[in-house]
């Protein structure tokens, strides 16, 4: 079975924007890192600044997801999909696995990455951290998929 076209939709646009909302996000971070610096070297630093470096790449994650969101649903064949609940399902599945996957490959090696760099034992924090990430990130799904669920109603609506 091939990807829905809202699916082949999101990815293309996901493989176009990946590597700039990256290199934004890492921008976003660079001031943390800096901040948490004296002449060179690490401060010790308190879980809530650890959380704070995190927070940039979930804010860039679920911006991302937003804007992934809005190209779909505004190209000019997605009205004719959003009327096929199969290809709305595996639209709505598909961002859902995404975002799962951000924070496991993307997010998560950020955050420990960030500890590591200034001597935190890991194991220390990332319970934790993955916890409040994890939380973050289901958010960030039900607000996409709410944002989904409105424009397959507004679609349905608009075809009555």
């Amino acid at each position: 079975m091939s990807a829905s076209r809202l699916v082949e939709l999101a990815r293309a646009y996901i493989e176009q924007e990946q590597p700039r909302r990256r290199e934004q996000a890492e921008a976003r971070v660079l001031p943390v890192r800096k901040r948490l610096t004296v002449e060179g070297e690490f401060r010790l630093v308190h879980p809530g600044v650890l959380w704070e470096a995190c927070q940039v790449w979930l804010d860039e994650t679920r911006r991302f997801g937003h804007d992934i969101v809005e190209h779909v649903l505004r190209h000019p064949e997605a009205q004719a999909h959003l009327a096929r609940t199969d290809e709305v399902e595996s639209f709505r599945r598909f961002v859902a696995e995404w975002l799962a996957r951000e924070l496991q490959e993307y997010i998560m090696p950020s955050c420990v990455d960030f500890m590591r760099e200034r001597g935190i034992q890991v194991e220390q924090e990332v319970r934790i951290l993955r916890h409040r990430a994890e939380m973050s990130i289901a958010h960030i799904t039900k607000e996409l998929l709410a944002k989904i669920y409105l424009a397959t109603r507004r679609a349905s609506a608009t075809a009555s």
